[in-house]
């Protein structure tokens, strides 16, 4: 199967191309090739397949991607999306969900003992159907509506996506409509719609956020207004809101604040704020933390990077007292909310930068970190060294990241007791992580 029509890097001429054995993936979901001192990252590419690869690229900069495989590995399916390689959101269409899961394990492994870790793989949770799961999108409009292009910026064109949730579907769908008969105009990429899917698992929703992106001010953006308008008209969205140049939301059509369900509980979540991307495994997720938080109902318990509460809340039933801790002063105000909706008064959120606040608390039995991709401040790791919780749960998007911080808190006295994966991004190399590290009683 070919990946085709790629030129080389001048954009003239045709790609050198080289017949290759792939060997293992880099932990971005590449297939690094050593070529006559060339470092090439190969995508499109399977473990121990023969696959011919035009390369591009300059100095230390080299990519290759697979244009034709002439020894396929048995794994090997064909995509479902007709621009898989254009567009920048899936990397891996090219692998059946069970090869998915099996490198997936097999790069979270190697990580580990590049880290010089010992842990066992206690379950990898795959997807009941590893398609139209995710309930966050970021669309871009252009002459066109659609994703970003690998490394690029220009605009894929979509009217459907086979990863994203049907709302997000059909609103793909729904603006390039809009474009085609004028009602938003052409703003070349730079105006993002953030859609996220809220409301009871009855009823889903959409809550929409426009930001406007390279360099292009509000007051530069034409029919902005206009644009708004038409989206909030269209059916299944709840509400628009628009990302202010301070960083601030501001709710132009419906509430700035939405309801959304998981696994029978209604969180509060403003538009703007960090959510979880798959809806379908979040309550198995939730189960997992809860479990390997192991709560007796007098521990004092700190969320950290806690968003609007997602897992501190859901704890606060049996623990003594719970502390969210989140940058965000909007996302805090979200949790306090839905506290107060739920009748639990035992829980606090602190809008300050979690390496700043976890030393003013006051008690520390049990801590739950959800950090970006980037993994933890350092800072963060040394106080929650030095305060020694008897339990760190640790859920990560990122196995590299988590690798590195695990292995500080094992240097700390800590060991892995559980791990697991949960593939909340199919046809991706992404894959959720969560750990229970924990010193000896």
């Amino acid at each position: 199967m070919g990946r085709g029509g790629h030129r080389g890097a001048s954009g003239a001429g045709r790609a050198e191309r080289i017949d290759l054995q792939l060997g293992r993936f880099a932990s971005d979901g590449s297939i690094v090739a050593e070529l006559a001192g060339r470092r090439v990252a190969v995508e499109g590419g399977i473990p121990t397949e023969t696959a011919r690869v035009a390369l591009h690229g300059a100095g230390s900069r080299w990519r290759g991607d697979v244009v034709a495989v002439l020894d396929p590995a048995p794994e090997r399916v064909a995509p479902r999306c007709p621009v898989v390689d254009r567009c920048g959101g899936c990397e891996w269409q090219h692998l059946d969900h069970a090869g998915q899961l099996k490198h997936k394990a097999a790069i979270v492994r190697r990580l580990l003992a590049g880290q010089r870790l010992q842990a066992r793989l206690d379950a990898v949770v795959p997807m009941p159907d590893p398609w139209h799961y995710r309930v966050r999108a970021q669309i871009a409009l252009a002459e066109s509506a659609g994703f970003r292009e690998r490394r690029a910026k220009r605009v894929v064109r979509l009217t459907a996506c086979p990863v994203v949730h049907p709302l997000i579907d059909r609103l793909l769908e729904q603006v390039n409509r809009l474009i085609k008969l004028g009602e938003i105009p052409d703003y070349r990429g730079r105006l993002l719609v953030h859609a996220q899917v809220v409301g009871p698992a009855v009823e889903r929703r959409l809550q929409l956020l426009l930001e406007t992106v390279d360099g292009l001010a509000l007051d530069e953006a034409p029919g902005l207004a206009e644009t708004a308008a038409a989206l909030a008209g269209q059916r299944g969205v709840e509400s628009v809101a628009l990302r202010e140049p301070d960083g601030g939301v501001q709710a132009l059509h419906g509430d700035l604040f939405s309801e959304v369900e998981i696994g029978g509980l209604s969180y509060t979540l403003p538009a703007g704020a960090f959510f979880q991307s798959n809806l379908q495994l979040l309550p198995d997720l939730l189960a997992r933390v809860r479990r390997l938080v192991d709560l007796s109902g007098g521990e004092e318990v700190a969320d950290l990077y806690g968003g609007v509460g997602v897992f501190g809340l859901a704890l606060s039933d049996a623990a003594a007292h719970v502390t969210v801790i989140e940058i965000e002063p909007v996302a805090s105000e979200a949790g306090r909310l839905t506290a107060a909706k739920w009748g639990r008064t035992n829980v606090d959120f602190v809008a300050a930068p979690a390496e700043e606040a976890v030393v003013d608390l006051p008690r520390l039995d049990r801590v739950v970190v959800d950090p970006p991709r980037t993994g933890l401040d350092r800072r963060v790791v040394d106080a929650l060294a030095e305060r020694a919780p008897e339990a760190i749960v640790y859920v990560s998007c990122n196995p590299a990241t988590f690798a590195r911080d695990a292995a500080a808190f094992v240097r700390a006295g800590y060991s892995i007791e559980h791990l697991s994966l949960l593939d909340f991004y199919p046809q991706t190399v992404h894959v959720e992580v969560v750990a229970r590290l924990s010193r000896p009683g």
